[in-house]
């Protein structure tokens, strides 16, 4: 069973985040937030379990436009 080394987070209307899920690596993290990002306005980002910095940050537009 793969662990996952990535948690992904989109930001709430007051800046405080909120865990969404889980990725096993950096494309797939990408690849999700891309897909949320997309989907529902608001600013998406993954954090690195290890590190515990922030490796991904996106603007999500909505209506499949991502900045």
């Amino acid at each position: 069973m793969p662990t996952h080394s990535f948690d992904l987070f989109r930001k709430d209307l007051h800046g405080s985040p909120v865990w969404l899920e889980s990725a096993v690596d950096l494309e797939m993290a990408r690849f999700r937030l891309s897909e949320l990002a997309s989907a529902t306005p608001g600013e998406y980002y993954a954090l690195d379990q290890t590190t515990l910095q922030v490796v991904v940050n996106l603007i999500g537009l909505g209506s499949d436009q991502v900045q």
